[in-house]
């Protein structure tokens, strides 16, 4: 394996991770929702640089209707490390993994609030506004994607 491979390989792993510490933590927060089921599931995507590999999705349902699901796009977005697409019947809302303050445009921080690294809801609405991933956070965001109240 090239150093180039290694390279890819070191950062589709640390996505990976990242998603699956997502994922636990949604799945944790959700705990308390017994109305709603959450199953993991298996996709394949595809990156130019990875190539194609295996990611976790999860699939939030109540009863037999399917709320949301959220589903991993890539490790390389441009201006983050990562983003996963929570996908609703109402609007699609996306969670982007930002280091370092997230990314600036000409000297100044692109999105408010952005601190420590980590995964952020950025909102349709507020191009400027990043929020960090949190239970409240989640469930605004699955609400504004999925119209189900948390």
């Amino acid at each position: 394996m090239t150093t180039e491979e290694q390279e890819v390989e070191q950062v589709k792993q640390c996505f990976l991770s990242r998603v699956n510490q997502l994922f636990g933590d949604i799945k944790g927060w959700l705990k308390e929702k017994k109305e709603l089921h959450v199953e993991q599931q298996n996709i394949e995507i595809h990156e130019k640089l990875t190539g194609f590999y295996m990611v976790p999705t999860l699939v939030i349902t109540h009863q037999t209707e399917q709320l949301a699901e959220l589903k991993p796009v890539g490790a390389y977005i441009m201006a983050s490390e990562g983003r996963v697409d929570c996908l609703g019947w109402l609007d699609t809302e996306y969670i982007i993994y930002l280091v370092n303050g997230g990314p600036y445009l000409h000297g100044k921080q692109m999105f408010k609030d952005v601190g420590d690294d980590g995964w952020y809801w950025v909102e349709n609405n507020l191009k400027d506004k990043a929020h960090p991933m949190n239970k409240e956070t989640f469930f605004k965001l699955f609400a504004q994607a999925s119209d189900y109240g948390l």
